[in-house]
């Protein structure tokens, strides 16, 4: 299989790009994303890609366990000693932020997906996307995850 893409990558891509693939061992992993039920299990919080994982694509994995940490610090602080409800709190707050982040890497991904099809054969949003509505998104995706932290109220925690 390996053989396969170097053949096809010296017949399809820039000679750069083919030398790379020449000289490496190429891998292949699955890309997925998880939404977890559940945040909180007694005193145990899930935060970052034990929570969520958003696909690597969208480039926002450190952002998501930051943004994470500062909620979970921020909801321990403002409870006193309260540690059940702070935790209750932390999590009706950052599943549906998850949720929303694995919403935008599923977009993404359909996208990305879409472009192995001939034209003919995309269907409705596929296509409507083309390479510079992805670049103008993947430039703004600061703006994208802001924009989720707003309609969620989690720039509150800030």
């Amino acid at each position: 299989m390996i053989a396969a893409v170097k053949a096809d990558a010296q017949v399809l891509l820039a000679p750069q790009l083919a030398e790379i693939f020449r000289r490496s061992e190429p891998f292949f992993q699955p890309i997925f994303d998880l939404e977890s039920p559940a945040l909180v299990f007694g005193r145990v919080a899930l935060t970052g890609d034990a929570a969520f994982v958003v696909r690597p694509h969208v480039g926002a994995g450190a952002t998501k366990a930051a943004i994470d940490a500062t909620i979970l610090a921020e909801c321990l602080s403002r409870a006193g000693e309260d540690v059940a409800g702070a935790l209750a709190r932390f999590e009706s707050v950052q599943l549906p932020f998850g949720r929303d982040m694995v919403a935008l890497s599923r977009q993404q991904g359909a996208y990305l997906s879409a472009q192995l099809k001939p034209f003919a054969q995309r269907r409705g949003g596929e296509r409507r996307r083309d390479i510079e509505t992805l670049l103008h998104a993947h430039g703004n995706r600061s703006d994208q995850i802001g924009d989720i932290v707003a309609a969620r109220g989690l720039d509150a925690y800030f």
